[in-house]
């Protein structure tokens, strides 16, 4: 019986630290959402940002990406966006920067960062903006 108590207890420590995480993933998420993607496609995800005008074809409304994947969250597709970029062949390129690259530049400029660290950090940013993007649906 006690054994069980303790598994119990490890279980709802672990799903707490699990949500917990998740939650700091979707704050950091949002924080590089407003750095990186918001210019484009507006604080609400929507696709308004101040530059969308700009472009021949608008930035998607990234609050219906659930909805365009029939009520699931394309979570592995957007997180390949994000670090791959949208070139598709047939379909020309995209005026959205690569992130992952970004996000790579970025770790790389701090002092005594490894390239391998740097891949983890880049990797861990692109997560959190997933994560974030998840967040928003509608």
């Amino acid at each position: 019986m006690r054994l069980q108590n303790t598994l119990a207890t490890a279980m709802i420590m672990l799903s707490a630290c699990a949500a917990q995480a998740q939650d700091s993933a979707v704050i950091l998420g949002k924080s590089s959402y407003a750095k990186t993607c918001a210019v484009c496609h507006g604080d609400d995800g929507k696709g308004g940002g101040p530059v969308a005008e700009l472009f021949q074809v608008k930035p998607k409304d990234l609050t219906q990406l659930s909805k365009r994947a029939d009520g699931r969250f394309p979570f592995s597709d957007v997180y390949k966006v994000i670090v791959l970029g949208m070139e598709a062949p047939g379909h020309g390129t995209s005026a959205m920067p690569i992130w992952g690259d970004e996000f790579m530049a970025d770790a790389l400029e701090d002092r005594g960062v490894s390239k391998a660290d740097a891949i983890y950090i880049a990797a861990g940013r692109a997560l959190s903006l997933a994560y974030y993007l998840e967040s928003i649906q509608e």
